[in-house]
């Protein structure tokens, strides 16, 4: 019970990883760019407005996911 959520820490950064390559994969990853753009058209207006505070994590998990 005790290691439950370190294994669900490692399923979400294994997900995570496998969205970043299939994100930069040249077979995929013009569909997920337009999926991801469309998310961030949503989204950003929405952050920079209601929760400014999320911008600055926000950046650095876009500079780690577009390396």
């Amino acid at each position: 019970m005790n290691c439950r959520w370190q294994r669900n820490i490692m399923v979400i950064f294994m997900y995570w990883q496998q969205l970043k390559l299939m994100y930069h994969a040249p077979a995929t990853g013009g569909y997920h760019q337009s999926v991801w753009a469309t998310i961030g058209r949503t989204v950003y207006p929405l952050i920079h407005r209601y929760a400014p505070f999320l911008n600055t994590p926000l950046s650095v998990a876009q500079r780690w996911w577009f390396r």
